[in-house]
């Protein structure tokens, strides 16, 4: 909502929790924050913001609003994902990650206010194998599609990613999506990030391809329920749900055709305090909009064992 003083907003990635109220922003607001690659894939997906209110700010440039200064940094998360770093015309500097994992978020050292999300807050949510997921979920597609096609299931973002990584992996197979996802590849396509081979679901080209039996294709976390048990063509797929929420092993199978990937866009516990001991801030505010018991967990680890004072908010 609309807050005395405020006359920007900064989106730092089109997840639905971090786009919330965001019409009403564009109509309250005067300027609308965000990467180019966010601000693209808003409106592929039916975020139309208004031309007017919209400021790209490229990774790294510093921008004047008002009284003090907005930069954006890269964060690891979804492709366009960053983090915001608000300097004041006092000097102090405020640190707000928005979602992120380790590697590939840059870190800014002693800012005097951290605002961190924590959504695996919790000591025991630890995935020991996250920084190889890059080249295992690519390895786990490579081999499934010497037998069959892969269907991949997982929240907008990730899917983006996934794409992404199977083309730095080098597997050619065509990525058959529904049309919102066809449009959002293809802004990635626009700001020189390869996802070439990208068939739209009941195209020609995508019946074809499922024919041969040869393909990915991406559909969203909520379909997971409802999955087909065969493919056009007779040619069953392997099946994979992509979740954060797997802490056994990197992946596990639930039948000879489906599987649980230990994949997820957020830090977990042990990459959470290796980026507020590397960060060194002077203050943590840990974001509790989701998950407030995990961030009040990690709050309290953050004062007591780290020495930081911390608190989680909203309390």
């Amino acid at each position: 909502g609309h807050v005395d003083g405020v006359i920007a907003r900064v989106t730092t990635h089109i997840h639905s929790d971090h786009i919330r109220m965001i019409r009403t922003s564009f109509r309250r607001l005067a300027l609308h924050i965000a990467t180019p690659i966010t601000h693209g894939l808003l409106e592929a997906y039916g975020v139309l913001v208004p031309r007017s209110k919209r400021l790209d700010v490229s990774y790294g440039a510093k921008i004047l609003v008002e009284d003090v200064y907005v930069k954006l940094l890269r964060a690891n998360h979804v492709p366009g994902s960053a983090e915001v770093l608000v300097e004041g015309a006092d000097g102090s500097t405020v640190l707000y990650t928005g979602d992120f994992k380790m590697p590939g978020t840059e870190q800014v050292r002693e800012v005097d206010v951290l605002v961190l999300d924590a959504t695996y807050g919790m000591p025991e949510w630890v995935r020991p194998w996250q920084e190889e997921m890059d080249y295992l979920l690519p390895e786990l597609v490579q081999d499934a599609l010497v037998k069959a096609p892969v269907h991949i299931y997982a929240y907008s973002g990730k899917l983006e990613e996934v794409a992404v990584l199977l083309r730095k992996a080098n597997i050619a197979a065509p990525i058959i999506v529904d049309k919102a996802r066809y449009r959002g590849l293809s802004v990635l396509e626009k700001h020189g990030i390869r996802v070439d081979d990208v068939l739209l679901k009941g195209s020609q080209e995508a019946l074809e391809a499922r024919r041969q039996g040869w393909y990915v294709e991406l559909h969203s976390f909520s379909e997971w329920r409802r999955r087909l048990n065969s493919s056009l063509g007779g040619h069953r797929p392997v099946r994979m749900l992509l979740t954060g929420w797997e802490f056994k092993s990197p992946y596990r199978w639930l039948s000879n055709r489906d599987l649980i990937v230990s994949f997820s866009d957020h830090a977990d516990f042990t990459q959470l305090i290796d980026y507020v001991t590397e960060t060194a801030p002077r203050r943590v505010i840990v974001d509790a909009s989701r998950g407030g018991a995990a961030a009040k967990v990690f709050a309290l680890y953050v004062s007591r064992k780290m020495n930081i004072p911390a608190t989680a908010h909203p309390p």
